[in-house]
């Protein structure tokens, strides 16, 4: 593997650095971080890099002084003269602003691709991306990774395969559960919705039979939790035995916990890719640092992340 420096951006990817670091037997880089009384970001790399790659591990999820953090970290990354600065990012904020939904509006994914390109990272590391078309916002090379290997370990521990059936909460993960269908070979069953707006569903109806099974939900984040409560309400109405769900992201805005905990869901399985999550009852988190220290490690030796992803 190629020499390198790990670097967390801020206090608030701390233990996620640590666990990476733990993997790849490395210790992490000197970086140090703060704030300003007037919120003012200010970062300084305390050891050299001249020359170096330079790999730094933001979770920039929501408020954006996380992602400002990022930017200021690569911009002293380049300013310090590393030679490669690979931003791996577990979470990508505004995924979902991938295109104009209307007249007079941002493609937000793209500012950020922007962003992040102009701060001066030359290589971007990601996990579950919303939706793959992000890709082309970059003009820097850009690594998917997919959560769906260690997620389809977890359920083959967990569920028979007479009694699992694996459901979508919408049409647009029919791609990602027909591949943990075929892995599983188990049965499918996909969720038709209609929105009003935002975080709204109108009417919601299963495609697929449900009765008698174990029904676990897929999807690449949770964000309020309306959808996820109102889709296992109906699973159940429609005689399904069990409802769990497995979501990479956990955004969890306003009450989500509080409304995810009230539900009828058996449990719910997200990842560390935003921290401080809750823990505990129905909440199970999944660490994704060791999916991200396999990533760097390929990366870093020149060598393909193709097999990572593989089901």
């Amino acid at each position: 593997m190629n020499p390198f420096k790990l670097f967390s951006v801020s206090k608030h990817s701390a233990k996620l650095t640590k666990d990476i670091a733990s993997t790849l037997q490395v210790a992490p880089g000197a970086l140090y971080n703060t704030r300003f009384s007037d919120g003012e970001v200010y970062a300084r790399f305390d050891e050299t890099i001249r020359g170096e790659t330079v790999v730094l591990i933001a979770q920039v999820d929501l408020p954006y002084h996380h992602l400002f953090e990022l930017f200021v970290a690569a911009d002293a990354a380049r300013r310090s003269s590393a030679k490669e600065i690979v931003a791996v990012i577990p979470y990508l904020p505004h995924s979902r602003q991938e295109r104009r939904d209307g007249e007079r509006t941002a493609v937000t994914s793209r500012l950020i691709a922007d962003f992040i390109e102009h701060a001066g990272a030359t290589r971007v590391l990601t996990v579950d991306m919303h939706t793959l078309s992000i890709e082309g916002f970059f003009k820097l090379p850009i690594d998917h990774l997919q959560m769906s290997s260690v997620f389809l370990d977890d359920l083959r521990r967990r569920y028979a395969k007479d009694d699992l059936l694996l459901c979508s909460p919408d049409f647009g993960g029919l791609k990602r559960i027909r591949a943990y269908k075929q892995a599983l070979d188990c049965d499918m069953a996909v969720i038709h919705k209609e929105r009003l707006r935002p975080n709204q569903v109108d009417n919601m109806e299963i495609i697929g039979t449900v009765k008698d099974r174990d029904v676990v939900l897929i999807d690449d984040l949770i964000d309020t939790g309306g959808t996820l409560v109102k889709a296992a309400e109906l699973l159940l109405r429609q005689g399904a035995r069990s409802v769990s769900a497995y979501c990479t992201h956990a955004v969890l805005s306003g009450d989500a916990p509080k409304r995810l905990l009230a539900s009828p869901l058996k449990e719910i399985v997200w990842t560390n890719t935003i921290p401080n999550r809750p823990t505990g009852g129905k909440f199970r988190t999944i660490n994704c640092a060791p999916l991200l220290a396999r990533a760097l490690k390929q990366l870093l030796s020149n060598q393909s992340i193709k097999a990572i992803n593989q089901l």
